[in-house]
């Protein structure tokens, strides 16, 4: 969390900027010790009430202060708790975007790892010794089409191969595990 106490070094990270003056870097300076020491607290209380995650809103007030202090905008910002609040809300609010599209993402490629830790403890031990001896290319196909019920264009387009690879690598892996599992039979 900020420290109202310290002061931000906004004038260097401006006077890199060639266009901005030192005039103006010192006035931005002046205005951000005054957000710190005055606003920041509020800032971080209203994102948290737009946003619903207190944590969340302090991180992205935060990320906001680093934004402007690495890229300021082009514009003069007259009211700088309005800008960080509307920023640092748009952020999470991104966030949480993001992390809904992962979400669904994951959703996509099947069942949680327990459900497949699950599948792969009810495979007999020679089938699981049978997968083990399959080129990784086949164990990989097998193991996302038949434990993990991926369809052969969501393995093709995961693995980046075409889905003919896909077919072809699940034909020779089912041609193999069988003639290995015929022996296995046949031995016992």
């Amino acid at each position: 969390m900020l420290d109202s106490r310290k002061r931000v070094n906004l004038t260097a990270a401006f006077l890199r900027r060639r266009d901005v003056s030192t005039a103006v870097a010192e006035r931005i300076q002046i205005d951000l010790d005054i957000f710190v020491a005055q606003d920041y607290p509020q800032v971080v209380a209203a994102v948290g009430l737009i946003t619903g995650n207190r944590q969340d809103a302090a991180d992205a007030v935060q990320d906001a202060i680093v934004g402007f202090l690495a890229k300021p905008p082009s514009h003069p910002v007259t009211n700088l708790a309005a800008w960080f609040t509307v920023v640092a809300s748009n952020r999470v609010r991104d966030g949480y975007r993001s992390q809904g599209a992962r979400d669904r993402a994951l959703a996509k490629l099947g069942p949680p790892k327990d459900e497949a830790n699950d599948a792969i403890e009810l495979l007999d031990v020679d089938v699981m010794n049978a997968l083990k001896q399959l080129p990784l290319q086949q164990r990989q196909v097998c193991a996302l089409h038949y434990l993990m019920d991926q369809s052969v264009e969501t393995i093709a387009e995961g693995l980046a191969v075409s889905p003919g690879t896909v077919k072809t690598q699940l034909h020779r892996a089912r041609k193999t595990l069988a003639a290995r599992l015929r022996k296995e039979d046949h031995h016992d």
